[in-house]
């Protein structure tokens, strides 16, 4: 069966420490990934003690990813090691954009080295064993998702549906990759006893929603597919099942960030308006403890008392002495401390005066 017509005559399907997939031929190697996860592979280029080095195609100079002259080395997310004298990459935190072909290269120049072609696949989820466990994932409107499919034998037709797949056939195909509309498919054979299915969904709706099946020769009750279920949402998603794929834990990091900030950005508000109003408070205080005391009440009573005294001189008949008016003037003044208390004093005044 030709595979990737152009590029691939034939797989054989090995096994890495960390679980990676890698298919390899003469001309090519594909690895993939699930997002947020690490790939490591092995670039088996003849033994060569000088500069190695890892880019990305066209493989130009500003297209070198990493590289060293002999000590492993680690830039950004990209590390070169060694193990029995073969040298290996690793991708840390893969991301969409990582998906696309790739060169490991030895040599003293770009010109003048020995090259390895990878070429990496970063899914969303990778479906092995029961298709009957569920797998949920998560997705955003206007996004894409790829899913791995993998079976314990090769096939010859290939199919991508929805729900029971019973009208809702979105790619079939006998081909080893085909694009129709949205959707597109591709197959990739390992050995004689494996094969692995790539499903896609471009510009995805909420109407994309569902379960999904990919699988081989539908004719057959081997393995005949592997299921998933997609839901796809307008906003973020706040929590996933264990079984959701890494790229929904990212998007549930950013809307904590958010919440985070808005929830900061209130508590500063309100220790702002409590700051100011102290501040009021103490000033109104301050304002009444500076203003002058009330002047001192004096308070003034006058009483005038007249009393009118005959003084008789001789016997009856006899003429009087003219009357003598006495005034006797009561004065009565009344304090108010500064300190609250009040205090009277009397003081009398006497007056005489003949009528």
């Amino acid at each position: 069966m030709k595979v990737c017509h152009t590029l691939i005559c034939f797989f054989f399907l090995f096994s890495l420490q960390d679980g990676s997939t890698g298919l390899v031929s003469a001309q090519l190697s594909v690895y993939s990934g699930i997002e947020g996860e690490n790939v490591r592979f092995k670039c088996s280029i003849s033994s060569y003690r000088g500069r190695k080095f890892f880019c990305k195609e066209p493989c130009e100079q500003e297209d070198i990813l990493i590289e060293t002259t002999g000590a492993p080395v680690q830039s950004g997310r990209y590390r070169i090691d060694y193990k029995d004298g073969v040298f290996f990459v690793t991708i840390t935190q893969l991301t969409k954009s990582d998906s696309g072909k790739y060169r490991c290269g030895a040599g003293p120049s770009l010109t003048r080295a020995s090259y390895k072609d990878i070429e990496i696949i970063v899914v969303d989820a990778k479906l092995v064993g029961d298709p009957s466990a569920e797998k949920t994932i998560y997705a955003r409107t206007g996004g894409s998702i790829v899913v791995e499919c993998s079976f314990t034998r090769s096939g010859t037709e290939m199919f991508f549906c929805k729900e029971e797949c019973e009208r809702d056939i979105l790619v079939g195909t006998t081909y080893d990759i085909l694009k129709k509309g949205r959707y597109s498919i591709r197959y990739l054979e390992g050995s004689p006893k494996e094969g692995f299915l790539y499903v896609s969904i471009d510009q995805l709706t909420q109407s994309d929603s569902g379960w999904y099946r990919c699988g081989l020769d539908r004719t057959s009750s081997i393995d005949p597919y592997q299921r998933f279920r997609l839901i796809v949402t307008d906003a973020l998603t706040t929590s996933t099942p264990s079984s959701s794929v890494p790229s929904a834990s990212t998007e549930t990091s950013n809307q904590s960030g958010i919440l985070y900030v808005r929830l900061t950005l209130v508590v500063l508000v309100i220790v702002s308006s409590l700051s100011v109003l102290v501040f009021c408070r103490k000033r109104t205080c301050k304002a009444k403890s500076e203003e002058p005391e009330p002047p001192v009440e004096t308070q003034y009573d006058f009483v005038t008392e007249t009393d009118r005294v005959y003084d008789d001189i001789g016997e009856a008949g006899r003429s009087r002495s003219p009357p003598v008016e006495i005034s006797s003037v009561h004065t009565h003044a009344r304090y108010t401390r500064p300190n609250g208390d009040e205090t009277e004093d009397y003081y009398n005044i006497d007056t005489a005066s003949n009528s």
